[in-house]
């Protein structure tokens, strides 16, 4: 902590610091490791060297996760970046929450002491949510697994622990689990958010119509980016738990809307979005529509997640298959930053490279 007649007292985080002198150099020595692993990582993370800086971070993470201030809020937002840039969606859950808790304690930074790890592209300052991080899943391996995983997000606060129960009953959904939405008591503006997109997905109908209509409220107000790309594949996804055709036709129609509007924006909700319409028209019966949303998916988004979910993966050995559609395998993403899909069968150990984390 440094104090200034200027700017009053001021913590900057040992990922900033690169000696001490003076009277206490001596009381300092013993975080100078510490300083010198979180500048390494950080000033990798500067220069874009993921693969570098995500061990780094991965170690101080064991230490520093449940903790607050700059150096808690380096470390856990760094690791947040490196896991999103990968893809690892379901590992950046705990990350994310983990950063949320450094912001909680009010201590003030020193200027520019977070400027390294570029936090403000990847966190929105009004609801604390991560634009790349939404809750809406695919039944893959990884979200199975995620979704019985404790996160043990109580240490993080009352506002994390409700959006790691949210963000894991809709992986649970996901795989096929009918369990009741949690209660929702908060009225912090993205735990409600997230509590309506999940409720919007919800088997029991009730819930699932309270979701839907919060939604079509929210897009009244024309929102923008990252917040019309949930709110639209929510509904969408919605519409498709309905029985009715023209009700699940309709939801084609939100999907393939954020696919269009959202390709460079939201990259993972555009891939989700093909990947749900062309399962769906295949189930609706129309397979020239369906194939050709499954090949504009692998063409335009080569490694996304959706790519290995069984219903688009194993199309070529159902009955539908048509003549000249090659059973594709799919590639490594080169339209935008995603994990590498090939991971999926990996041993536990290295699970932490496979598509959702």
């Amino acid at each position: 902590m440094l104090v200034s007649s200027l700017t009053g007292e001021i913590t900057i985080g040992w990922d900033r610091v690169r000696s001490v002198s003076g009277e206490h150099a001596e009381a300092a020595s013993e975080y100078m490791d510490v300083a010198d692993k979180a500048w390494r990582a950080t000033s990798r993370l500067e220069r874009g060297d993921i693969a570098a800086a995500e061990p780094l971070l991965e170690e101080l993470f064991a230490d520093y996760a449940g903790r607050q201030g700059p150096t808690a809020s380096a470390v856990c937002g760094g690791l947040l970046r490196c896991r999103l840039e990968r893809g690892a969606h379901t590992l950046a859950v705990g990350a994310w929450l983990a950063w949320l808790h450094t912001r909680d304690d009010g201590t003030p930074a020193a200027p520019g002491s977070e400027s390294s790890t570029a936090f403000s592209p990847t966190t929105d300052d009004e609801t604390g949510l991560a634009p790349e991080l939404p809750p809406i899943w695919l039944s893959l391996p990884a979200v199975r697994v995620f979704g019985q995983t404790p996160l043990n997000a109580d240490r993080f606060g009352d506002r994390a622990a409700e959006l790691a129960e949210l963000y894991q009953h809709a992986a649970l959904l996901e795989s096929g689990q009918q369990q009741p939405m949690p209660r929702l008591e908060s009225s912090d503006p993205g735990v409600r958010m997230v509590w309506e997109i999940v409720a919007a997905r919800s088997p029991i109908e009730t819930e699932r119509l309270t979701g839907r209509r919060a939604i079509e409220k929210r897009l009244k107000s024309e929102p923008i980016g990252w917040t019309d790309a949930w709110l639209r594949t929510a509904l969408g996804r919605s519409l498709l738990r309905e029985a009715d055709a023209e009700q699940q036709r309709r939801g084609v129609i939100e999907l393939l809307r954020v696919r269009v509007e959202h390709e460079r924006d939201a990259p993972y909700l555009a891939g989700l979005a093909l990947a749900e319409a062309a399962v769906t028209m295949r189930s609706l019966g129309d397979d020239a529509a369906a194939s050709l949303l499954r090949r504009e998916l692998l063409d335009t988004f080569p490694g996304h997640p959706a790519s290995t979910w069984e219903p688009v993966s194993r199309w070529a050995a159902a009955s539908r298959r048509l003549p000249h559609e090659p059973d594709i395998q799919p590639h490594r993403l080169t339209h935008r930053r995603t994990p590498d899909t090939s991971a999926v069968a990996r041993p536990e150990s290295e699970q932490s490279r496979s598509p959702h984390g």
